[in-house]
């Protein structure tokens, strides 16, 4: 079943696609009023055995064409996003945790929804699209094993990581450690690191949707294509079977530190492959300049199975 948020008719609504048209949930079941109460509530199945029975005269329906798109997870306690999570990526890496997965955080403030803008402000600068896997958590996960991570995993979905190099290279600082030597020497070492409030965490960064495909629809979350467009131009073209941790082992690895709880979005890693003739395309997906001087381009991502995620690019 796919599930989506939007806005139709004058009110919020929890809507399945159904051949093409948005049902409203409420129209043929009762049902919570928002989807992380939908996720807790572990209604799903009646959901879709109710929608499987319901006269198709009685449902409430819309076309997909006439809503405003929220994101379908609009309120979660945390967006974790997986980091450099691409084999591809490999050959740039200098040093990474061989062991683990990293991951940091977003605020929920930076989720916006399917067609919904991407505001980009002048002084932003460098700035691109990462087009990845979501994963919506179902019940909550707390040192779990990588087998209960996965049975814990309500859907999926499309998520846009879009990052700001220009901020991350403002917001950096390099310091001087004193490291000491197991001779009792001391080495004065420069420390390099910078923080993603802003360069990941900006209001708009984080598009996420149309739907909440369910769990029981995704055979293999490892065995998707992902491909991202900016102004129609494919700029990435990759497969879920490059990333270096699976959903399974970073789901688990991330609830040894960080509880998760339903309806928390786990962001799996960027697609960077590139199937392209046009020699001018970028190594990394769709990077461009974003300031006086040029913009983002409207970026459309489809993962497949899932859906196609668009969000039009505005310099404000």
């Amino acid at each position: 079943m796919k599930l989506a948020s939007v806005h139709a008719a004058g009110a919020d609504r929890l809507v399945a696609l159904v051949d093409g048209r948005l049902v409203d949930l409420a129209s043929f079941t009762t049902c919570p009023p928002d989807m992380i109460a939908l996720i807790e509530s572990g209604l799903t199945e009646r959901v879709a055995a109710d929608l499987a029975a319901a006269d198709p005269a009685r449902l409430v329906s819309f076309d997909p064409a006439e809503v405003t798109w929220h994101p379908p997870v609009r309120r979660p306690c945390k967006v974790v996003c997986v980091a450099l999570n691409n084999r591809s990526l490999d050959k740039i890496k200098v040093r990474a945790p061989t062991d683990h997965p990293a991951f940091f955080l977003k605020p929920f403030t930076a989720l916006t929804g399917h067609l919904a803008e991407i505001r980009i402000r002048n002084e932003y600068g460098f700035t691109h699209p990462e087009p990845e896997l979501a994963v919506i958590v179902g019940r909550t996960l707390s040192d779990a094993t990588p087998e209960e991570a996965m049975a814990a995993v309500f859907g999926f979905s499309i998520i846009n990581d879009v990052t700001c190099t220009q901020m991350r290279e403002e917001d950096s600082f390099t310091l001087r450690i004193d490291r000491r030597q197991p001779d009792g020497s001391h080495v004065e070492d420069l420390h390099h690191t910078s923080y993603p409030g802003r360069y990941k965490g900006a209001d708009t960064f984080a598009p996420l949707g149309p739907y909440i495909t369910t769990a029981d629809e995704v055979a293999d979350p490892g065995a998707l294509t992902i491909r991202c467009f900016m102004d129609a131009r494919l700029v990435a073209s990759d497969h879920t079977a490059n990333y270096v941790w699976s959903v399974a082992l970073a789901l688990s690895h991330i609830s040894r530190t960080n509880t998760l709880l339903p309806g928390d979005v786990v962001a799996m890693g960027t697609a960077v492959g590139l199937e392209s003739a046009d020699p001018g395309a970028p190594n990394l997906p769709g990077i461009t300049r974003c300031n006086i001087h040029g913009y983002l381009g409207d970026v459309t991502i489809e993962i497949s199975g899932l859906g196609v995620l668009s969000n039009p690019v505005r310099q404000v």
